[in-house]
C-alpha cells in the first residue's frame, strides 16, 4: 500500500510541477511588465494592467472549461468503459475536448478584436 501511494505522488508531482511553473511565470511576466512600465508613463501602465486582466480572465475561462470537460469525460468513461475498449473511449474523448477548446479559444480571440 505504501508503494502505491509513493508512485501516485510521484505521478501527481510530475503533473503539478509544470502547471504551477506556468502559473508562476504568467504572474511573473505581468508583475515585471507593471514594474518596467511604472518608470515610463501612467498611461502605459494602465494599458498593460488592463491587458493583464483580460489575459487572466481568459486563463480562468479556459481552466474552468478544461476542468468541467474533464469531469464529464471521466464520468462518461466510467460508464462506457465496460462496453468499449479504453483506447477508443480515450481517443474519442480527447478529440472532443480538443475540438471544443479550439472552438472556444477561437471565439474568444475573435471577440477580443
Amino acid at each position: 500500500m505504501k508503494r502505491l501511494d509513493s508512485e501516485f505522488y510521484k505521478k501527481l508531482f510530475a503533473l503539478v510541477l509544470p502547471i504551477a511553473f506556468q502559473n508562476f511565470m504568467l504572474a511573473a511576466v505581468s508583475a515585471s511588465d507593471a514594474i518596467m512600465l511604472g518608470f515610463l508613463n501612467q498611461d502605459f501602465l494602465s494599458a498593460v494592467s488592463l491587458a493583464g486582466q483580460i489575459q487572466f480572465m481568459h486563463s480562468l475561462f479556459l481552466a474552468a472549461l478544461v476542468i468541467g470537460t474533464t469531469m464529464l469525460v471521466a464520468q462518461y468513461c466510467s460508464v462506457i468503459m465496460g462496453h468499449l475498449g479504453s483506447d477508443a473511449v480515450a481517443a474519442n474523448s480527447i478529440a472532443n475536448i480538443v475540438k471544443n477548446l479550439i472552438i472556444c479559444v477561437s471565439l474568444f480571440q475573435v471577440c477580443s478584436f
